[in-house]
């Protein structure tokens, strides 16, 4: 954990396991849990390499910078994002060339948000970070990125490469403990509902759906109630969209935590009585059956079909 620590302190670009350098699945010390097994099974294998590296993390602690820190971030002005979604960007205008310029000389990080009714940006949006990039010879970026960090923007102005360049704070998600408290029935009660959404998405897009559950990681625990809110906002919201749900983005950012949960209640009951409504069609199950053919197979399925409507009205064109 300490040397987990370390490297988020190091700053977006550092978020990578130290061994294999795949992306942290968090973006605070506080999101860092210590593995109770593992734990375990390290002190009693290697007793003398733990005891150092104990005595290692109580000499130097790590400190924890405030969630509410004050920093300067370039805006992409596309769509709204949550953190642990990941997007494919092709980056093409003058503008944010040189927005990811900059992003790839300084930290590999910049913030995300999407339009307002006005055409203007959302106030609120994501810390993204490029996991890779590539560019073509003729300047354009080939660039994927993972949202990080909700933040609220305090001001903005623009750069004279033409971006917006934007005084961000990074709210605290967690509500309080007696908010938490209140709303812990309300969660147990999502959890269940977001179970049966799943047992009803497995049935229409099974590939699609554990694609974006190893996209999104594992769930946070229940004792994370805003972590938890944003991965069932990622979940039912994902990128590239399943269009069984509604858009939730946008309101997920701006609500506090109760609303927040009351916003999410709601599009995850849509969601569910648009499911439950497919599920009871005949067609829908006989055309999901079909596309879960191999290609050659579900293409001599519907020629046979074709045929046997030629053959029983052969007038039809």
């Amino acid at each position: 954990r300490h040397c987990l620590a370390e490297c988020l302190q190091c700053g977006p670009a550092s978020r990578r396991c130290p061994l294999c350098r795949r992306l942290l699945h968090a973006t605070t010390v506080e999101d860092l849990a210590v593995c109770s097994l593992l734990s375990s099974f390290l002190e009693e294998k290697f007793p003398e390499e733990y005891q150092k590296r104990c005595e290692i993390a109580k000499e130097s602690p790590v400190e924890l910078r405030p969630s509410s820190e004050t920093q300067e971030l370039p805006l992409f002005v596309l769509d709204p994002m949550l953190p642990l979604q990941r997007l494919h960007l092709n980056v093409f205008e003058p503008r944010y060339c040189a927005l990811v310029r900059r992003a790839l000389a300084s930290g590999r990080r910049f913030g995300m948000v999407g339009f307002d009714r006005e055409m203007s940006f959302l106030q609120q949006g994501v810390e993204v970070v490029i996991e890779d990039c590539m560019q073509a010879p003729n300047g354009h970026f080939q660039v994927r990125i993972v949202g990080t960090r909700v933040f609220q923007c305090l001001e903005a102005s623009q750069h004279p490469d033409g971006y917006y360049l934007a005084t961000v704070s990074f709210p605290s998600l967690e509500p309080a403990e007696t908010e938490a408290a209140a709303m812990e029935e309300e969660l147990q009660q999502l959890l269940r509902d977001l179970r049966d959404w799943q047992a009803l998405v497995r049935l229409e897009r099974p590939q699609q759906l554990d694609a974006i559950l190893r996209d999104l990681g594992p769930r946070p625990a229940a004792n994370q109630p805003g972590a938890l809110m944003l991965w069932v906002a990622a979940l039912l919201n994902p990128l590239p969209p399943l269009g069984l749900a509604l858009e939730l983005r946008p309101p997920i950012l701006a609500a506090a935590p109760p609303a927040r949960l009351a916003v999410l209640r709601q599009g995850l009951e849509n969601s569910l009585a648009h499911l439950r409504l497919l599920s009871k069609s005949p067609l829908r199950r006989w055309c999901v059956y079909l596309f879960r053919l191999p290609a050659p197979v579900m293409m001599t399925s519907v020629m046979v079909f074709a045929c046997l409507v030629s053959a029983i009205f052969p007038g039809a064109k």
